[in-house]
This record gives structure tokens, C-alpha cells and sequence, in this order.
């Protein structure tokens, strides 16, 4: 994908019974704003795209609204809602004093938490059983947290190790880079000093120690991955189960 900034296919990764992770049915990604046509072409022709699943904000969603694609439908499913922290404002994230990392690790605690993330993973994930082989693209702005994690949750329900889910989420720091870089430079142009740019460059990477923490949260709050997708999201006892017979070969 040529403009469609940290695309990829969940497909063909392995799972710990040497299975692999059917092709062309996850798709994860950044905010799918001004993308060519000739990329939206290769979702349709390439990967059978038919559903899009927005995880940003109202205020995200309002001010950069996803392209249409023909034949593909849009859901819109506000992960951290309105009450949740989803990040600070420009001038918080420029103040030299401002801890990223520590706002990092708010936000996934968010994730894993909230009220509003829980029913907003609960609602996505089952429509994997309800509405199965249904080819989607899930994103939020830079694809990198309200993503990574719901990436990650699918990656456990299908039985993929943790090791191999840290490298699908890694992959999020490569695929941004000249985004990034871009984003910065733009910064650094306004007058932004050294200090400052380090800042935002935490809050625009994924680090390991951020998706250990969520599950750290999962087992401290919930005893496993398992009882949070059952006794949390409200998913069948089957659900695992269930999305390995759907989506492993």
C-alpha cells in the first residue's frame, strides 16, 4: 500500500498448534483518509475488502473522515469514548515536563478497563462469529494502540503465541517511520526543541512494555484472556475455539 500508512494482513501468521492464521480477513491499518485509488482497488480486488471498523474518536472521526470505499461497508466504534483519556493535546505533549510514557501506559490501562473499550472490543469481536469470512479493515488514527491491542486480541483468540503477537505489533514502528518522521519534522520546523520532539516520538511508537501491560492487566483483573473475553466482553465460552475453527488452516 502506497498511502495507506501501516497496512497489513494478519494472515499466514502461526499459531502454537503450527496452524496459520487465515489470509485476507484481518486487516489492520491507520486512519484510511485521502488514500489513492489504486490502493483502495487492491483492498477490494486483492483482499475482498468488505467492512471497515473505525476505533477513533467522534472529534477524530468529524474533523478526518474515512474515504469511501464502493461495496464496503463503515462501522464506527468509539474504543475510548468520551469520559476516556485518548491522548493529550499538542501543547501537553510539547511541554517538556509531560511524561509520555506514563500517558502511554494510562491509555492502555484505558484499553483494557474502560467501560467503553470493553464494549467497544466486545461489539467487534463478535461479529468475527456472527458475521463470518467477512474480509475487514480495523483502524484507528495511527494504528498503533486502539489497533495493536484489538490485533493482539484476535492473535490470543486464535491461539498465536505472545512472542508472535509482539512481533505483529512491533511492526507498527517500521511501518510509521516516514509518517512519523514527517510529523515530526513538521514540529521541528515550528520551533519544537529536542526535548519536545522525544516527547512525541513516545507517543507516536509502540514499545513492548506497553502490550505486557495490558495483559498484565488482563490476569491481575480478570485471571486470563480467556475469562476477559467471557466474563468482560460477554463472548461465548466457545469464542477462542469458535475462531479457530473459522479462521486457522
Amino acid at each position: 500500500m502506497d498511502t495507506l500508512v501501516n497496512f497489513r494482513d494478519l494472515g499466514g501468521i502461526v499459531t502454537l498448534d503450527n496452524k496459520k492464521v487465515v489470509n485476507h480477513q484481518f486487516l489492520r491499518s491507520g486512519e484510511i483518509v485521502h488514500i489513492s485509488a489504486e490502493d483502495k482497488k487492491e483492498l477490494v480486488k486483492i483482499y475482498s475488502l468488505k467492512k471497515i471498523v473505525d476505533f477513533r474518536g467522534d472529534t477524530e472521526v468529524s474533523q478526518s473522515p474515512d474515504d469511501t470505499i464502493s461495496g464496503v461497508s463503515y462501522e464506527h466504534i468509539d474504543i475510548l469514548g468520551q469520559t476516556a483519556n485518548q491522548g493529550a493535546g499538542l501543547e501537553e505533549l510539547l511541554n517538556p515536563k509531560y511524561n509520555p510514557q506514563q500517558a502511554m501506559m494510562t491509555i492502555y490501562e484505558e484499553l483494557v478497563l474502560s467501560k467503553d473499550a470493553q464494549k467497544g472490543y466486545s461489539k467487534f469481536l463478535s461479529d468475527f462469529l456472527t458475521k463470518p469470512n467477512e474480509a475487514t479493515l480495523f483502524h484507528c488514527f495511527a494504528g498503533k494502540d486502539r489497533t495493536g491491542f484489538a490485533a493482539a486480541l484476535i492473535l490470543s483468540s486464535l491461539n498465536v503465541s505472545k512472542e508472535a503477537i509482539d512481533e505483529d505489533y512491533l511492526k507498527t514502528n517500521d511501518s510509521r517511520k516516514a509518517a512519523n518522521d514527517a510529523i515530526l519534522n513538521e514540529l521541528k520546523e515550528k520551533g519544537a526543541s529536542t526535548k519536545q520532539l522525544a516527547n512525541m516520538l513516545v507517543m507516536l511508537t509502540v514499545n513492548k512494555d506497553y502490550l505486557d501491560y495490558a495483559f498484565e492487566l488482563i490476569n491481575q483483573h480478570f485471571g486470563s484472556v480467556e475469562n476477559y473475553f467471557t466474563d468482560i466482553l460477554k463472548l461465548p465460552t466457545t469464542f477462542s475455539k469458535d475462531m479457530q475453527t473459522l479462521y486457522t488452516i
